[in-house]
């Protein structure tokens, strides 16, 4: 018994066929991610090596060579390209599609590690050579400004502790970077005519801070059927106990840090700002986990900061200037219109040049349960909703 037989002559077994496709079609659709673009990974890899202070001639004679002479001989590369500028290098190491990118990255660590000895030698002040993968997960879904007038000055702290490590814990968040506000720093100016007095250097002086600034354990003791562990607590507490600290001597007395020094309770010095709503604002740009729904993840952290908002300083205010998940909301629902519109526009065409009923009912039944059985494969692949897929299917409607 052929297909077409058996579907004419036991029709209820094929009803109820259909009817589970209908069932487990509409399950997946319900559990599908919402994203604007498929997961891609380039098949590159990128390493970044900071060389503060020198010059882009510098950089790629003393360290850019070196990693070139090396990345080279790693396996499936299909191109190397490198930029020198100053104060660092970037060396891209782009690998043919369908390249396995964890051995790849274990091969680049390993010729970094070859390379490292020539570039200590010529580069000794280099910092460590960082790796990047490129993949459109960790590109930023939403970015959020806080402003504040009166707290401006705990405005770092605030977002920091209160916004920041909150918003971390939900479910789909990934990294938060956030740039602008003021971050609190103990400042210390030296006063060089009192430390060429005293023949001290900011060495000497800086070695103190770091010998006098420590936690250290200091063993354990038994009482008994118990262990106590003893820690001794030498970080500085407040900015009186920098000032009481013992520099070094003169003539038989101690130099303290407030003789030489002016020890203030500050900030570090600014070198990023950022704006929001035209007022100097904190700003944050939010990242998703890799494989999370964009759209569940803004929705998410738009109900976080509504919550928030009671427990912050009356003055503090959260603007949301950039949120992807409304493009993606938007895109899609014009691309579902599109859809629709050409299941109709089928279904015309059909009954212009047929005019038969059945033929109209097989066209209008055929194409709702191709899409149907097609949300089954996305969701089995773990593939998500976007603007791709939903351009393959408006194309296959009219095929």
């Amino acid at each position: 018994m052929n297909l077409p037989d058996f579907a004419v002559k036991r029709p209820l077994t094929i009803v109820m066929v259909f009817l589970a496709a209908l069932l487990f079609g509409v399950i997946s659709l319900s559990k599908l991610g919402m994203d604007m673009l498929p997961d891609i990974e380039p098949p590159a890899i990128s390493v970044l090596v900071p060389y503060p202070g020198a010059l882009a001639s510098d950089v790629e004679s003393d360290i850019t060579k070196y990693l070139e002479d090396q990345l080279s001989t790693v396996e499936d590369l299909d191109k190397l390209t490198s930029l020198s500028k100053d104060n660092f290098t970037i060396v891209t190491c782009q690998f043919k599609w369908g390249a396995n990118l964890d051995v790849a990255s274990n091969d680049v660590r390993d010729k970094i590690d070859l390379a490292r000895q020539d570039i200590e030698e010529h580069a000794p002040d280099a910092k460590e050579p960082m790796l990047f993968k490129f993949s459109s997960a960790s590109m930023p879904i939403m970015i959020v400004t806080v402003n504040a007038e009166e707290s401006w000055k705990q405005l770092y702290h605030i977002v920091d502790k209160q916004i920041s490590d909150p918003l971390k814990r939900i479910k789909g968040v990934g990294a938060i970077i956030s740039h602008g506000g003021l971050t609190r720093q103990i400042n210390v100016q030296f006063d060089w005519q009192k430390l060429e007095a005293y023949k001290l250097s900011p060495q000497v002086i800086a070695g103190a801070l770091k010998q006098e600034n420590l936690d250290m354990p200091s063993g354990e003791v038994k009482m008994g059927k118990r262990k106590y562990y003893i820690r001794v607590a030498g970080r500085f507490k407040d900015p009186q106990e920098i000032k009481d600290i013992i520099v070094g001597s003169s003539q038989g007395k101690p130099i303290y840090l407030k003789n030489v020094a002016d020890v203030s309770d500050s900030f570090e010095e600014t070198t990023m700002k950022s704006w929001g709503n035209g007022k100097d604002a904190v700003m944050m740009i939010i990242q998703k986990q890799s494989g999370a729904n964009t759209v569940e993840v803004c929705r998410a952290a738009k109900e976080f900061f509504q919550k928030v908002k009671k427990d912050l300083p009356s003055d503090v205010e959260i603007s949301i200037p950039m949120d992807n998940s409304e493009f993606i909301i938007n895109s899609i629902n014009n691309l579902s219109g599109a859809l629709a519109v050409a299941g109709i526009l089928v279904v015309i065409v059909t009954l212009v040049f047929l005019r038969k009923l059945t033929a109209i009912i097989i066209v209008s039944l055929a194409m709702p349960f191709s899409l149907i059985i097609a949300f089954i494969f996305l969701f089995i692949n773990g593939f998500t909703i976007n603007v791709i897929s939903l351009m393959s299917l408006a194309i296959s409607i009219g095929m």
